[in-house]
């Protein structure tokens, strides 16, 4: 059988594409996270977005004074911690969602609805829910994030995360 020239050219410029889609894929594949991780990171960047959001309106409208300076703490700790996750986002290549979750926007709006010693207690009820459950998701993270930085920022956002849930418990126990 003769080889035809044009034959063996389209062979050649379908084996370049080839090689070429598997180095796209391999350089994709290095930069990205895997599902899990990169699932935590984003819901770790809208529970976080949601936390600054929610303690942003505890400064305004709680009435003691002690639970107007959790809520500054937490727009500080949380607002510091939001900026380490979007740098570690954007060197993984991931989305960070620029609005809350429903649930969140929902805690938001029914808080918003309250005031005085109302406010005070739900604030610090909402904060109590919010942290535990962001606390099993860090803790999650710190065990079985695959990615080392992934996993090292969580490791080193737990004990604030603790911290701000024992003032809450202290705070919601006077």
């Amino acid at each position: 059988m003769k080889s035809n020239p044009f034959t063996f050219a389209l062979l050649l410029a379908f084996a370049a594409v080839g090689n070429l889609t598997s180095l796209v894929s391999a350089a994709d594949s290095t930069s990205a996270l895997k599902a899990s991780d990169e699932k935590f990171v984003k819901m770790a960047g809208a529970d976080g977005m949601a936390e600054v959001k929610i303690a942003t309106l505890g400064t305004q409208k709680a009435e003691r004074t002690d639970v107007k300076d959790l809520a500054t703490m937490l727009v500080t700790d949380h607002t510091k911690a939001n900026a380490e996750l979007t740098a570690l986002a954007e060197s993984k290549k991931v989305q960070l969602s620029a609005v809350i979750t429903p649930k969140a926007a929902k805690a938001f709006e029914d808080l918003e609805k309250v005031s005085g010693k109302d406010f005070d207690k739900a604030f610090l009820k909402q904060l109590e829910k919010d942290h535990k459950d962001c606390i099993s998701n860090f803790e999650d993270a710190e065990k079985n994030a695959e990615d080392a930085d992934v996993k090292a920022w969580a490791t080193k956002t737990l004990p604030t995360l603790r911290a701000h849930l024992d003032k809450v418990k202290e705070l919601a126990g006077k």
